[in-house]
């Protein structure tokens, strides 16, 4: 009773009836953080006093349910999850949002999914963040962590050792198109997702690529899509990971309209961690560079992680990030820096 009560104040009543057998797993996750930020560049407080905020980490705290369940088919199995965004300090309009939503079909062809989801690009960047789900996320730093609809996925079983392909497509569903303002999208592929992935042992590796993303530039300038290229790498050994990523972002030029072609953003991020018993330390450092406006945003990041238990783990961070060669409310270069100290609990 309680698993049904859950699911349907995720909007899953007829998922959990229907799938009752087949036992789905609710889950959910508390992200609370207490964080003092100065905030010059208009990132996320927006007071150029510091401030200090009781609030959902991130925008990360999250209650939802997934499952699967054999077709009787040979290995032919349906998965699906219903992941909403809750609001747990109360600072939101409204009490959930969207997060990961999908179902689909898997087996030895490897698995085929639709819906609203993180596309491959922001899943290869969240291997080597340190900082994810926290002020010192990527989304901050770079273009490309896209969680969007309309996703249609194909992702491979492992082949060859340790390699996974992914392919997406975004049907256009009649939008403007991105390079003609006169013109529409309305064919299966007018926005399309590539990832090739290697893990085996210590070592994780991946290239990822989005083509006709809509959206703008992270600073750069205005434009109606982007084509992003981002490769990562991490090796983990005993106590020690570190990991980097570089990627390139160029603007989409529309006849008609947004002129983007001249827009191109390039960023890196390097990362590393130590875990010593409960304790993980962990620093940051990333950079994005726009071609066309010449602003260089920098972040710093570094943290303690505690876990009180397999479920439960404090943080404690300093994020800084600068805006170099940029003006915002009269401030040259100026800096976005957060305190914080964070609780997750997870089930």
């Amino acid at each position: 009773m309680n698993k049904t009560l859950l699911a349907i104040a995720v909007g899953s009543t007829l998922l959990a009836t229907s799938v009752a057998s087949a036992a789905p797993t609710v889950y959910g996750r508390f992200n609370l953080a207490l964080d003092s930020q100065k905030d010059e560049i208009g990132l996320d407080f927006g007071t150029e006093d510091s401030t200090i905020k009781l609030r959902d980490n991130n925008n990360s705290s999250r209650l939802g349910v997934k499952g699967k369940e054999e077709l009787g088919m040979g290995d032919l199995k349906v998965f699906y999850q219903l992941e909403y965004g809750i609001d747990p300090d109360g600072s939101e309009s409204n009490a959930f949002s969207k997060r990961n939503l999908f179902v689909g079909l898997e087996g030895g062809f490897g698995s085929v999914k639709a819906g609203f989801y993180d596309t491959i690009v922001k899943d290869i960047g969240g291997k080597v963040d340190q900082f994810n789900d926290t002020v010192g996320d990527l989304t901050r730093l770079m273009r490309g962590e896209t969680r969007t609809s309309n996703l249609i996925t194909y992702a491979s079983p492992k082949f060859g050792g340790g390699f996974k392909f992914t392919a997406t497509v975004q049907p256009g569903e009649g939008r403007t198109a991105s390079d003609n303002v006169n013109d529409t999208e309305d064919g299966i592929a007018d926005s399309f997702y590539t990832g090739l992935e290697y893990s085996a042992g210590a070592i994780y590796a991946a290239i990822a690529y989005a083509d006709n993303e809509p959206g703008s530039m992270r600073f750069d300038g205005s434009s109606a899509a982007k084509d992003i290229l981002r490769v990562v790498g991490k090796y983990s050994w005993d106590a020690f990971e570190v990991g980097g990523l570089y990627q390139t972002a160029e603007g989409v030029d529309q006849a008609g309209g947004l002129s983007g072609s001249n827009f191109q953003e390039d960023s890196w991020m390097i990362s590393g961690a130590y875990k010593t018993g409960a304790w993980k330390l962990k620093a940051q450092l990333g950079e994005t560079e726009g071609d066309f406006t010449g602003v260089t945003r920098m972040m710093v990041g570094i943290g303690a992680d505690y876990k009180l238990s397999k479920a439960a783990t404090t943080q404690l961070y300093y994020v800084t990030y600068e805006d170099q060669d940029r003006v915002v409310n009269g401030i040259t270069d100026p800096s976005t820096d957060t305190f914080g100290v964070a609780f997750i609990y997870s089930f």
